[in-house]
């Protein structure tokens, strides 16, 4: 063979094998930045569980959301407690 072929040959496959070393490089480190973050790159992220409802409102809401009742359902209670809450506490109209 030619010296410049084997020559140019050579020059490819040395090129060749640093693109790889850099390719394998990166996503080593990036492999490790996930681990470090504490992600996991097979497993579901855990759901962070909300804080517990401080209302009757909230705990139908989440109720609602979580699908323990249905929107109708959700209605007419909240329907029940503006009820309630206007007979423990009418409200007073100013005089003319």
């Amino acid at each position: 063979m030619v010296p410049e072929v084997m020559a140019a040959m050579l020059f490819m496959v040395l090129l060749t094998l640093m693109l790889a070393a850099v390719v394998v490089a990166t996503a080593w480190s990036a492999l490790q930045d996930a681990d470090a973050a504490g992600e996991s790159t097979g497993e579901p992220a855990p759901v962070p569980v909300p804080a517990a409802p401080e209302s009757l409102e909230g705990v139908l809401a989440r109720q609602l959301l979580a699908g323990e009742i249905t929107g109708p359902q959700y209605r007419r209670a909240v329907q029940r407690l503006a009820e309630r809450d206007a007979d423990r506490h009418p409200l007073a109209l100013p005089e003319d």
